[in-house]
């Protein structure tokens, strides 16, 4: 269902409105609508770089939740747990989007995805580099290894 306040935020057929706007309920909701499409898009391309890891080479979880999830093997579990996840994350803020701590919470959000999207950036350019080192952790099953590929 479309966000009844995005055609008063939008104006009629404007796409821009005036920066008096900005600070009502009104502008804040579209703020905090973009911002969650925009942390959702990022979250999906997390799941999917995700995904590609630990079914492929393998990776080093640094987070102890994600890890514990993906202990069960389970690619299906993992991609349910992480859209659960996300979706009442996302969609606790998208509810609360006029209030000004929810717009905070989700800039906050925005700037956690977009700080992982430039980490899996980098991973991904170095990740050639370091075969040794990656076949070395893989064997040594370090702690965090996770590799749900199939051997």
């Amino acid at each position: 269902m479309p966000d009844p306040a995005l055609p008063r935020a939008l104006g009629r057929g404007r796409l821009l409105t005036p920066l008096s706007h900005a600070g009502t309920p009104d502008g804040r909701a579209l703020r905090v609508s973009l911002l969650l499409i925009a942390t959702a898009i990022m979250c999906l391309g997390d799941l999917a770089m995700t995904m590609t890891y630990i079914t492929s080479v393998g990776m080093v979880e640094s987070n102890p939740i994600a890890r514990a999830v993906m202990e069960h093997n389970s690619p299906a579990f993992v991609v349910v747990w992480k859209l659960t996840t996300m979706g009442l994350g996302l969609g606790i803020l998208y509810w609360t989007r006029r209030a000004a701590k929810a717009e905070l919470a989700t800039w906050l959000c925005f700037l956690v995805m977009a700080g992982l999207c430039i980490h899996w950036l980098d991973y991904s350019h170095s990740i050639g580099g370091l075969t040794n080192d990656y076949n070395a952790l893989a064997l040594t099953r370090e702690a965090g290894w996770v590799d749900m590929s199939a051997d």
